[in-house]
């Protein structure tokens, strides 16, 4: 039943290859084209918080250009839009431009994503919404870790490569508007406020903030990490999509883990992992295998905390509470992602390009104390009342990827590149 499902949303699975591809090559362009054009520390950070600035706008506000238009419409709209805001990027280079080109990019894949998970949602199942899902994510995290690899295509500091992430964003319109494909019905919903959220499912909600913050340093700062310890375009593609690829593999068998026992144990005890593995990452030469393979066991761990966190709140929800608690949660990690890499930079500032791993040491050592405390305070769900466990791919992941090495790597280049070196880049 569920491949027949996923049969009939092919034209969607593969739009949203594209689009990832093309949003994991944008976000990582991105950010080195700004540090090589010189663009401030500062005003770098500026162009972050635009993107953030119009993810949670478009989070906000796409289900009533859904609700006007239609599913088909919307994605065709938004996907156009933000492929045009590629192309104006390379054709004025300047800081206003770029700041509301961010702003808009942010805004249309915020809106892609909510348009593709409630058409998913819509056109399945309860036995086979999680396996679709999944399938979704995977495609997701596929297109994202392939993405990095592309900056090895062209020169980054030419136009070729905008040139070809414009192209990519653009043949994800093609087999959602040429193809006959069924689209949910809409109508109105009532959100779950987060303070409503916090009430039902304390653990899950402060664990999808903590988690957020984390993943937005990984992902916005990780970058940088590897710009300043010395890594080529070769091995800071390698370092990130290890990360993203082992974070996918993983979700199934820690998701069916959650499945058996206590979700909140898992995320407990991956949590712990992942401090232990934070406090030896930075006594390692970065470019060392070990290193790698290290961080990679590190994304194997985090990202399906997520997915569990969603998981765990679900099972504090009432059925028709679940579907109004979705936009929440992906507000609730837009949140924590806008924090991560501002936060991470300052650690940074602080105390070097340790001040990363320490970041992210630290978020994850939070979640410890506060399940614990939530562990001895509130009892595990009863079995009965228990969710199946279905893989999300992070929002933050996703809007990450997209700053990727924006504030990260522009602050990083700008002050480790002189100017009389940027021609050797």
């Amino acid at each position: 039943m569920a491949i027949k499902s996923i049969r009939k949303l092919w034209p969607l699975f593969v739009a949203m290859g594209f689009l990832m591809l093309g949003n994991g090559l944008q976000g990582t362009l991105t950010g080195w084209r700004a540090s090589f054009e010189g663009f401030s520390p500062q005003t770098t950070g500026l162009i972050m918080t635009s993107y953030y600035a119009g993810f949670l706008a478009g989070s906000l506000l796409t289900h009533y250009i859904v609700r006007s238009v239609g599913h088909i419409r919307a994605f065709a709209a938004l996907a156009s839009l933000v492929s045009t805001a590629v192309l104006v990027q390379i054709l004025v280079i300047s800081p206003p431009t770029w700041f509301l080109m961010r702003l808009i990019t942010g805004f249309c894949f915020a809106g892609i994503y909510v348009i593709v998970e409630s058409w998913l949602n819509g056109s399945s199942t309860n036995k086979t919404r999680g396996r679709i899902l999944s399938f979704y994510m995977f495609i997701s995290y596929a297109g994202l870790a392939s993405g990095q690899w592309l900056m090895n295509v062209a020169d980054p500091s030419g136009v070729n490569l905008f040139i070809l992430s414009s192209i990519l964003l653009s043949v994800a319109l093609i087999p959602v508007l040429i193809t006959r494909i069924e689209t949910p019905h809409t109508g109105t919903e009532h959100k779950l406020s987060i303070k409503q959220l916090i009430k039902f499912a304390p653990a899950g909600a402060l664990t999808i903030l903590v988690i957020a913050i984390a993943h937005g340093a990984m992902f916005g700062m990780g970058t940088v990490f590897a710009i300043k310890a010395g890594m080529n375009v070769t091995q800071i593609a390698l370092f990130m999509s290890s990360f993203i690829a082992l974070g996918a593999l993983s979700q199934w068998p820690l998701g069916w883990l959650s499945d058996l026992i206590d979700r909140r144990l898992i995320i407990l005890f991956s949590c712990i992992i992942i401090s232990i593995i934070c406090y030896f990452l930075p006594q390692i030469d970065p470019k060392n295998m070990t290193f790698t393979i290290l961080f990679a066991i590190l994304g194997a761990l985090s990202p399906p905390i997520y997915s569990i966190a969603v998981a765990h709140t679900n099972d504090r929800l009432e059925p028709n509470q679940m579907i109004s608690a979705s936009s929440t949660l992906i507000l609730l990690f837009g949140i924590g992602s806008t924090l991560g890499p501002i936060s991470s930079g300052y650690v940074m500032s602080s105390f070097g390009i340790q001040g990363f791993f320490l970041h992210i040491g630290i978020a994850h050592l939070f979640i410890v104390a506060s399940l614990t405390y939530f562990i001895f305070r509130r009892n595990a769900v009863a079995e009965e009342d228990l969710t199946h466990y279905q893989m999300v791919p992070p929002r933050a992941t996703s809007i990450a990827m997209e700053a990727v090495a924006q504030e990260a790597e522009l602050s990083l280049l700008t002050d480790t590149i002189k100017p009389n070196d940027k021609a050797e880049l």
